[in-house]
């Protein structure tokens, strides 16, 4: 034996965790180059005016958008508003205006987001993505050791879950950042149960509270939910579960508490938000496809980037945890009645369910619908990974009866080898998959390879009990890893957000204005625009100026369908475009492509060169400017008006204000108009002298306004009114009225004065105060050394919301028949009452998952435009139509929305029920199917029943020592 071998031996554990650190290293060394980064930096590059100054090369993945748009320009602008000593709480530069650090997928008090901020920027967006992939890693370990799992199985599953299409395909997003914490939680509970220390208490408090703050909340909750799953299933119910319950609770308890700082702010952010506006209605339900249970053998099965044929994006799609655990799963059996084996089925078997569509159907259930069902992976592959580690560890122990576990592993090697073949083989007929590279065939041939191999080698380890293989089994897992590498592209600094000179333009000439640029990185150029993406969305803003989505619709005329969404979507850039808001929004600059004409002839080209042509709107108003007459109106009436023009250049719109806030100085209230006016003037004539208005500063979370008038008005600036902005005039507080829906304004005494807008999170000083009440508590139950009872004498309610109920059930049902058809065949569509009394309601059958919005018509066709399927239908009635030809190929679902006539099924403002769906499934006709290469899956057969020869045949040698 060799002296690495025998240090491995005396080592183990110090080896796996070398191991793990080490491989990350090398797997990511390229973007550890300097001057090199891990970002998908190719998507900037696609539109103008960063298309004309591309390095290089552009190979785009959308998939990887969020990441581009999104998440590594915050990790930059908020590092450079830490250096500036301001705390990034407010964005400016996206949606006129949006809370930052409220923002729960920003994790600002996220240690390793700290780590982000302090690093150049290259480094800032690769080391901690690396830090994730090596504390996966570690904490899928030390979980698994801790159920005794013998350390070679410990480490299968440890590179299963670090290197799982899970954590790799999400790993620049925040998201990622939580799944450390699943096996983390899970090990402390079991330690709980074991000791029942303070210490660990403690340590649960600390893992529940980062978890919390890593930046994806939903999936937090998830794993909480799965722990007390956990919990419960590992209480000692015959002696001492309510102790050990009652310290897990605790704990919880405690971490929930360590997060107030972050929770109070977040919460007003959720209240405020469209994604709060949408999932309180209706959700649609989603799920996987079934079949993409085959990515689990084939992580590209349906194609990445542009290739990609599946409905969801690869990150959603594919859960590849390599080839060993999977070809292990069966193993497992031999541990059925340990506990644990038996729960990580049932909850492989629940989170499966749900992912892969069974139960999608809880999806728009109340509390549920706040989530997501398809962010269940991490639980489903942490439960897949555990079982196929069990697996592992029973051949590690040889503890079961090798000819029960041979029967075992030769038949789910057949099980899995045919269902691959079977699904390339109902793939080859569908022509989106032929484009798939590496070929279907070529990642079947690599699929099965590596599956022999590691079915070759658990049959020798069974079989001599010699760990030597089970080194070997770490290296095969690891080479089926392999493909997963190059999936995040790296980048040299060239292609970091450069500036093209159409923004060094409009750096120089935009001042306070905004400006309407394709993407969303305004912030890194300091352009503020009225459009954004976040993941939340200020409700009033995307009233104002959506609707939200992808806006390829828009761009080609039609409208957006919105019926689908969940209200996460971005606000686009051309919806704010399109707006009738767009002068209102101050939007002075229009950025187009080289050589685009405008639509508008008020527009006039102010820039003209290689990489973009940008427009002037002279229309556009300053973001702060001064009006004498106000109004007020409910949100209803207020957005009515805006969408219809209808509010006079001298004249704004307030929201509630049937009675002046107390300690306000009116201008209204000072003529002593009824408070429940729907129009009220300033007084006193009209000035001669017009209203001076000049930004004195104009920070983030800070803004100065000189402004001067003659007779007593209104300032109004618009930028984003939200729950934390403070106004002083002259140093004396005023109250921030909210203004034409979603600005702000504040009543003037005539003379100058200069005014100060500040925004400090609500809640975020009680917060703050909560966090370190429970940090002093976490400190004392880790420094004290005398064993004691943990007792939690009250508990803390940190915030209080209310959900809002989900929307009745539609009046009418909906089924569409036949089920299947093949495309241009007729469809029978039936609307069936489910009340005998109501209405009326015009009924339209709107095509739910697609971008642009369309309309079955009573004739049986499809139209652009709102066309009710019928109109004033009564409770009790039923209705009966037909689609004509059905088409494009397709997995259609059809939802039904009820609205009081003349209302938009597209505002869901105008629903007093959810949709009711029906689901058809159109196919090709048979003479567009492309022929089966039956050559080619004759040859795959019979390269499987080889490798199903060697899996099955005799011990063929035996292996020298190391």
């Amino acid at each position: 034996m060799t002296a690495l071998g025998v240090l491995v031996r005396r080592h183990p554990d110090r080896a796996a965790v070398v191991l793990l650190v080490v491989v990350p290293l090398l797997w990511f060394a390229p973007a550890l180059r300097p001057g090199y980064t891990l970002s998908p930096l190719d998507n900037l590059f696609t539109t103008a005016p960063w298309r004309a100054i591309a390095p290089g090369p552009v190979q785009p993945n959308q998939a990887l958008g969020d990441v581009t748009q999104v998440f590594h320009p915050w990790t930059l602008w908020a590092a450079r508003e830490v250096r500036a000593g301001r705390p990034p709480l407010w964005n400016p530069y996206a949606y006129a205006g949006a809370p930052f650090c409220s923002n729960p997928q920003t994790a600002c008090l996220f240690p390793l987001t700290w780590l982000g901020w302090a690093l150049p920027p290259t480094l800032a967006l690769t080391l901690p993505a690396i830090v994730k992939v090596i504390a996966v890693g570690l904490a899928m370990y030390w979980f698994l050791r801790g159920l005794a799992l013998r350390p070679l199985a410990a480490c299968v599953g440890a590179t299963a879950f670090m290197f799982s299409t899970t954590v790799i395909a999400w790993l620049p997003w925040t998201f990622a950042s939580t799944m450390p914490f699943l096996p983390v939680l899970f090990g402390l509970v079991d330690r709980i149960r074991a000791r029942g220390d303070r210490r660990l208490v403690a340590l649960l408090a600390l893992a529940v509270a980062l978890d919390l703050l890593a930046g994806y909340p939903q999936a937090a909750l998830q794993a909480l939910a799965a722990t007390a799953a956990w919990a419960l299933a590992r209480a000692p119910w015959r002696a001492g579960a309510p102790a050990f319950l009652a310290r897990v609770v605790g704990g919880v308890a405690l971490g929930v508490a360590l997060t107030a700082a972050q929770a109070l702010p977040a919460l007003d952010y959720v209240r405020e938000s469209t994604v709060y506006a949408f999932r309180s209605t209706w959700t649609p339900p989603l799920a996987v496809p079934p079949r993409a249970m085959v990515t689990a053998l084939m992580p590209y099965f349906f194609g990445t980037a542009s290739s990609t044929w599946s409905v969801w994006q690869f990150n959603i799609t594919s859960t590849y945890v390599g080839l060993v655990p999977l070809a292990a799963l069966p193993l497992a059996a031999a541990m059925w009645r340990r506990l644990p084996a038996r729960f990580f089925v049932g909850l492989a078997l629940v989170a499966g369910l749900v992912h892969y569509g069974a139960l999608a159907a809880v999806a728009p259930a109340p509390v549920i619908a706040f989530g997501s069902n398809l962010r269940l992976m991490p639980v489903l592959v942490f439960a897949l990974v555990t079982l196929g580690a069990f697996g592992v560890d029973a051949v590690a122990r040889g503890e079961s009866s090798y000819a029960s576990q041979l029967v075992r592993l030769r038949a789910w090697f057949i099980a899995l080898a045919g269902a691959g073949l079977i699904a390339v083989t109902l793939a080859s007929g569908e022509p989106a998959a032929l484009a798939v590279r590496p070929s279907l065939a070529a990642q079947y041939v690599a699929a099965l390879a590596g599956l022999t191999a590691a079915a070759w080698l658990l049959r020798r380890w069974l079989v001599t009990g010699d760990a030597r293989w089970g080194v070997a089994l770490v290296a095969v897992q690891l080479a089926t890893l392999a493909p997963l590498a190059t999936y995040l592209p790296v980048r040299d600094a060239r292609w970091l957000y450069p500036t093209p000179p159409a923004v060094a333009w409009l750096q120089a000439h935009v001042g306070s204005a905004r400006v309407v640029i394709a993407d969303q990185v305004g912030l890194l150029f300091g352009l503020r625009q009225a459009h954004g993406y976040d993941g939340l969305s200020p409700r009033r803003i995307t009233e104002v100026a959506g609707p939200i989505g992808t806006g390829g619709a828009l761009v080609a005329g039609f409208r957006q369908n919105t019926l689908a969404l969940h209200g996460s979507e971005p606000l686009p850039a051309v919806s704010v475009l399109l707006a009738p808001t767009r002068a209102l929004l101050g939007v002075r600059f229009i950025v187009l492509p080289p050589r685009a004409a405008s639509a508008e002839p008020a527009l006039r080209a102010v820039y003209d060169g290689a990489d973009a042509r940008i427009f002037e709107d002279p229309t556009a108003l300053p973001r702060a400017f001064v009006v004498s007459r106000a109004r007020c109106a409910d949100d209803r009436e207020a957005l009515a008006l805006l969408r219809a023009r209808a509010i006079g250049a001298d004249e704004v719109v307030l929201a509630d204000c049937a009675a002046p806030a107390a300690g306000e100085t009116n201008p209204i209230a000072s003529r002593g108009v009824a408070p429940d006016s729907r129009s009220v003037v300033a007084p006193g004539p009209r000035s001669a002298v017009a209203p001076q208005v000049r930004m004195l500063i104009d920070e983030p979370a800070r803004v100065v306004v000189a402004v001067s008038t003659a007779t007593p008005a209104w300032l109004v600036l618009t930028d984003t009114w939200f729950p934390g902005w403070r106004a002083r005039i002259d140093g004396r507080d005023v109250v921030v009225r909210r203004a034409d829906h979603a600005f702000r304004a504040v009543a003037l005494p005539p003379g100058p004065h200069e005014v100060e807008f500040t925004f400090t999170p609500r809640g975020l000083v009680s917060g703050a105060a909560v966090t370190l009440g429970a940090l002093l508590i976490v400190g004392a139950l880790l420094i004290a050394r005398r064993r004691a009872a943990v007792v939690l004498a009250a508990v803390l309610m940190l915030a209080a919301t209310s959900a809002e109920a989900a929307l009745p059930a539609a009046p009418f049902s909906l089924s569409a028949t036949p089920t299947t058809v093949d495309a241009g065949e007729p469809v029978a569509i039936d609307v069936t009452p489910r009340a005998r009394a109501g209405g009326p309601w015009d009924v339209y059958i709107v095509w739910l998952f697609t971008e642009r919005a369309a309309f079955l018509g009573p004739e049986g066709e499809w139209a652009p435009r709102p066309v009710p399927f019928r109109a004033r239908l009564g409770g009790g009635e039923s209705a009966r139509g037909v689609w004509r030809r059905a088409g494009p190929p397709d997995d259609v679902t059809l939802a039904l929305v009820a609205v009081r006539p003349g209302a938009d099924p597209l505002d869901r403002a105008e629903w007093t029920s959810r949709p009711a769906l029906a689901r058809v499934r159109v196919e090709a006709p048979p003479e567009a199917r492309p022929a089966r290469p039956w050559m080619t899956l004759a040859a795959l057969l019979a390269a499987a029943v080889a490798a199903t020869a060697l899996v099955w045949g005799q011990d063929l040698f035996r292996p020298r020592p190391l």
